[in-house]
């Protein structure tokens, strides 16, 4: 798990990286209305929206309550995949935990 933990721990600190410099890049949003008008640009939201409910079913199954799914997608849907790699950080124990006890 501690590999899981340091691959997750760096993609969340390369992306907020990212994240903060289109931040302080476009604080407008400009460029990313500009990119929902292309056919790719649509696609690509698409594809966010469909992960953020993925991964909130993924949450609902981990931790059994509807209520607590709805919080992390409330928050994966304005924040984005920052909150879905802290739910992994916070929670791999559990996770596994409930993988193991499927099998």
């Amino acid at each position: 798990m501690q590999g899981a933990k340091w691959t997750v721990t760096l993609y969340l600190l390369g992306f907020l990286a990212v994240f903060v410099w289109a931040v302080l890049a476009d604080p407008g949003l400009g460029g990313f209305l500009a990119v929902l008008r292309e056919p790719w640009g649509l696609v690509v939201t698409l594809d966010f929206v469909f992960g953020c409910l993925l991964l909130t079913w993924v949450i609902y199954f981990i931790e059994g309550s509807a209520r607590a799914a709805v919080l992390w997608g409330v928050a994966l849907f304005v924040i984005g995949n920052i909150v879905g790699a802290i739910y992994l950080l916070t929670r791999l124990e559990r996770i596994r935990g409930r993988l193991a006890a499927v099998n």
